[in-house]
């Protein structure tokens, strides 16, 4: 007999990420719920035949669920995600992310080293975070008024392990977390389903979003109402615009096309700098630069194209690269790397197939143009200029 309490905790990882009910693994693996779900809870001893059924269902090997070690230590996402998606769902995101590194660990996979910086000031200050932000996208390698060209690779650079996630959860196109220490970021992919589409500047909005909660939030409990939710929502919203527009250079950029925050002019920064109108329209009123009241027409007029779903100036997608180039790294030469990282550590191809697959696009759309990311930049940036906070540009002319 095994003893039962190596494998309980990695079936029910496995069966949660696969989304599978307990009623479902044990039909298939020919056990009794009720013995699942003491097996589960360290309750139920377990012979060989027992654990190569449950290995075949949760595509593994028998090796893989009695192997020996800690359970990864986890912080949970800073969202109030049960209020707006799916419990199973976000479980079933949080598993996952948990055995992809452990994967890593079990393949001994080269992480890129955790320098995101910590923020030691009170959340709450606005123009804190606005310096803040300009000091991760230093940690980054970006200048003061650099684009961010790709913003999965900027996370990764920063010691983020990023992965896809094929369901949106609730309002949310991604989640963070640390797991063993590693920050870890999932986002939603591309997909071929007109009714899911991501555009590429939600999906780099949403990268940034979850670095502000890595960033900000990393001593802070997940929120345990819809009002403190909503705080360290306004907080991560706030980072994100100031890590992909700061402030300085965007104004710069504003001037030099014309000075006046209207439709037209926000789509040509949007060229430039592959953030949504919509998300423009609330920075330039964060900088001061518009009222409350230019911001409403703004969304009228917005509204009245409707481009709430689907805006001009079409931004790509991007995806993650980390992964796959240490898994590269580590099986140089081989001709099936993903069976060899798959038959080191006992979990299946498929589970690595997934991490890994950022392929799905999105459908063509009539007249839709995708844009490179930066490829107009208008003014430069002195090296030496400080990250723009609200009060530094509050008494600009509007």
């Amino acid at each position: 007999m095994i003893p039962k309490s190596l494998i309980g905790e990695r079936v029910r990882r496995l069966r949660v990420s696969l989304g599978l009910g307990q009623s479902e693994l044990a039909l298939r693996a020919g056990l009794s719920t009720g013995v699942l779900s003491m097996l589960e809870n360290g309750r139920w001893p377990v012979d060989d035949s027992q654990v190569s059924a449950l290995a075949r269902v949760l595509e593994c090997t028998p090796g893989y669920l009695m192997a020996t070690g800690s359970d990864p230590l986890m912080t949970r996402p800073w969202l109030r995600a049960y209020a707006d998606a799916p419990r199973r769902t976000v479980d079933r995101t949080i598993a996952d992310s948990v055995t992809a590194v452990e994967a890593a660990q079990l393949l001994g996979l080269k992480m890129v080293p955790d320098s995101l910086p910590v923020f030691d000031d009170d959340p709450n200050d606005e123009g804190a975070i606005e310096e803040f932000a300009g000091d991760v996208r230093g940690v980054a390698d970006l200048g003061p008024g650099d684009v961010v060209r790709n913003s999965i690779r900027a996370a990764e650079r920063l010691g983020c392990v990023v992965l896809p996630i094929d369901d949106e959860l609730g309002r949310h196109l991604g989640l963070s977390l640390r797991i063993d220490g590693h920050p870890v970021i999932r986002v939603s992919r591309p997909s071929s389903d007109p009714n899911r589409t991501v555009p590429g500047d939600r999906q780099r909005f949403t990268v940034a979003h979850e670095l502000g909660h890595l960033t900000l939030h990393q001593d802070s409990p997940p929120p345990d109402s819809a009002a403190e939710a909503a705080r360290l929502e306004k907080q991560a919203h706030r980072f994100a615009a100031a890590f992909l527009a700061p402030g300085d250079a965007l104004l710069a950029d504003l001037e030099a096309i014309g000075g006046r925050v209207t439709l037209t002019t926000l789509a040509r920064l949007k060229e430039d700098w592959g953030v949504a109108i919509k998300m423009l329209v609330l920075r330039f009123r964060h900088l001061g630069v518009i009222d409350d009241d230019h911001a409403r027409s703004l969304y009228k007029q917005i509204s009245a194209r409707r481009w709430n779903k689907q805006e001009p100036v079409a931004v790509g997608n991007e995806s993650a690269v980390w992964m796959a180039k240490a898994i590269d790294a580590k099986w140089k030469g081989s001709a099936d790397v993903l069976t060899a990282a798959s038959e080191t550590s006992g979990i299946g191809r498929a589970y690595f197939t997934r991490w890994l697959d950022w392929s799905a696009s999105d459908p063509e759309r009539p007249g839709a143009q995708v844009v490179p990311i930066g490829r107009a930049r208008t003014v430069p940036v002195e090296a030496n200029a400080k990250p723009a906070s609200v009060t530094h540009l509050a008494g600009r002319p509007r």
